[in-house]
């Protein structure tokens, strides 16, 4: 009888052994697909970032040629920093690009601007040049300071 106890007590712990193993296998596979996510994960953002940063090159460069108004180019430039959540530092550094974008913000962009009436276009575009005027200086340093820059 004793020996039977035993023998029972001995398969017992044996199959609760294997079910450790087996647990244990489980949670090691689990523990490699959650890092193996995690990578895939970090290589993502790490190319979002890389498009993110050459955009944002692409922007500097055609603002001193000309290829874009100074209001455009801060509206993506300011969008396209604050996705990358840059400090408060590399903010105040490029202020102008955010001061700007905050000035003519209220500016209706795309289908809100082929919306508008005719004379409402022409003292928009007059705020804008204004506005243009007052930060053009400070704009096209920002913008050349953002040149091989990356964040």
């Amino acid at each position: 009888m004793k020996f039977t106890l035993m023998f029972i007590g001995l398969v017992i712990v044996a199959a609760l052994a294997v079910y450790a193993v087996i647990l244990r296998r489980k949670l090691g596979q689990q523990k490699k697909l959650e890092q193996e996510k995690v990578l895939e994960l970090e290589h993502q953002a790490a190319a979002h970032r890389s498009r993110v940063n050459k955009s944002i090159q692409v922007i500097a460069q055609s603002i001193p040629e000309g290829k874009m108004t100074l209001t455009e180019g801060v509206m993506r430039l300011s969008v396209l920093l604050e996705s990358l959540g840059i400090t408060d530092a590399d903010r105040e550094e490029f202020s102008p690009i955010f001061k700007l974008a905050e000035a003519t913000a209220h500016i209706p962009i795309l289908d809100g601007w082929k919306k508008l009436p005719l004379k409402k276009r022409m003292a928009f575009d007059q705020q804008r040049l204004a506005l243009e005027s007052d930060y053009r200086d400070f704009v096209l340093e920002s913008a050349k300071l953002l040149v091989g820059r990356e964040f």
